[in-house]
């Protein structure tokens, strides 16, 4: 059967985000005799390219891969789904093929996506065991995904047939495991993969890595594993095999700051890491408890610190605005990442409110939404400080900062300054042109 899977993420900010959901499902697909073809619409979306690509292929199932509802950035927050209806609209107008949505945002909201979209049917999690799906699709269906073995999961050798653009990312995603059993108030990623961790074997992700270098000449990676050491031992194996063989690659990852030893982060240098951005939220101590993070500032201070001396550039991301945050929070975090000196600090104002979340209990709780009420377009919690209060402490206190980053402060993917600056830094995080 024929197949078009579309990956419909379009967003350049912070960097064009390689589609590897949507590859590895095409292999499985691929694998189960479907014959496939990837179209990327963040690289080449016009609708004249999707009417010839459709015409030519001829597609008898078209599979949609929707990343993100939006942005999650306050007060410049960007919703995607009218977007999404247009592709939706603009499939429909050359081709009566089912359409099949998917993707981590189809999967938070499937109900409601599939009425906004006017979709034939979708899959809510894991997409790469439905083959079934798209070859018997039921009008409507939504069919779930189980947190499958991964051990099968694979990027597909015919990568240059089945997705001609692919070359156009010089950075590559590389996915090493799924599953997070941390219990972050505000998270998505258990609902999505689970809280149990399922690796791929570390054989199987240095052999994916082997085959992009050599016959692609890939050489910059991200690990897109929601925590690359959720489970050390896991990851200390990817990292002695890589490091073995000396390849002349490269590769960025999220990590939680917190590390059974500094030797991690030589481990990490010598295995061709280059960057990490360390999931940190904030250096409050009480902030970290309210919002049940698995460290504490002295986790945060000794995983900076390790990193520092490895040679690795390091940005720390955070959330402001959680559950009982107040201005001296706030300031003791600013004050905290001026003794770190990351190479750059990325602060988001707000938490974003998804449905199943312990924030969403907690804001059914406090009044700020009712209990069925629709999240979709986006609402975000302030604690009791309010957006403006919040939004004039943290802007004011880190004003002057350089290595400072708010990414909802303007919509910066529109402005020239950001677009000339992603071009030119195309090959890993562009928080590493930030001077500190």
């Amino acid at each position: 059967m024929r197949t078009l899977l579309i990956s419909a993420n379009r967003e350049p900010f912070p960097e064009p985000v390689f589609p590897i959901g949507a590859v590895y499902v095409a292999n499985a697909l691929q694998e189960a005799g479907a014959e496939v073809r990837l179209f990327d619409v963040r690289r080449h979306f016009h609708v004249p390219l999707l009417r010839r690509e459709i015409t030519s292929f001829r597609p008898e199932r078209i599979g949609i891969s929707l990343r993100n509802v939006d942005n999650a950035a306050y007060p410049a927050t960007r919703f995607y789904l009218p977007s999404y209806r247009a592709l939706v609209q603009a499939v429909r107008a050359c081709s009566d093929a089912p359409i099949i949505l998917g993707g981590s945002a189809f999967s938070l909201f499937p109900e409601e996506i599939s009425v906004y979209l006017g979709a034939d049917g979708g899959v809510k999690g894991e997409g790469e065991k439905i083959a079934e799906l798209f070859q018997n699709l039921k009008e409507g269906q939504i069919v779930i995904g189980d947190h499958l073995n991964i051990a099968g999961v694979a990027f597909p050798k015919n990568i240059k047939e089945l997705f001609p653009g692919f070359r156009r990312y010089k950075t590559v995603g590389i996915q090493t495991a799924r599953g997070c059993p941390n219990q972050c108030v505000y998270c998505t990623y258990p609902s999505l993969e689970g809280r149990q961790h399922r690796a791929r074997s570390p054989e199987s992700v240095v052999d994916e890595i082997i085959m992009l270098y050599k016959d692609f000449g890939t050489r910059n990676f991200y690990i897109v594993d929601s925590l690359f050491n959720a489970d050390e031992d896991h990851m200390i194996g990817v990292l002695e095999m890589l490091a073995r063989l000396g390849l002349p690659v490269r590769f960025s990852c999220y990590l939680q700051p917190k590390i059974s030893s500094a030797g991690i982060f030589r481990l990490l240098k010598a295995a061709g890491c280059v960057a990490v951005d360390f999931g940190t939220d904030s250096c409050s101590a009480a902030m970290l408890a309210s919002i049940r993070k698995p460290f504490s500032i002295d986790d945060i201070l000794k995983a900076s610190l390790s990193c520092r001396k490895a040679g690795i550039d390091f940005c720390h991301s955070l959330i402001l605005g959680g559950p009982g945050e107040t201005r001296e929070s706030i300031i003791e975090t600013i004050r905290m990442m001026d003794e770190i000196a990351p190479k750059a600090v990325i602060a988001m104002t707000g938490l974003r409110i998804y449905p199943g979340t312990e924030m969403h209990r907690i804001a059914i709780e406090e009044g700020l939404c009712e209990t069925g009420q629709s999240l979709l377009e986006p609402m975000f919690y302030f604690s009791q400080m309010g957006p403006q209060k919040l939004l004039e402490t943290a802007w004011q206190a880190a004003d002057w900062k350089k290595n400072w980053f708010f990414p909802g402060r303007k919509d910066w993917s529109s402005t020239t300054g950001y677009r000339v600056l992603n071009f030119f830094c195309r090959k890993g995080p562009v928080w590493r042109t930030f001077s500190r």
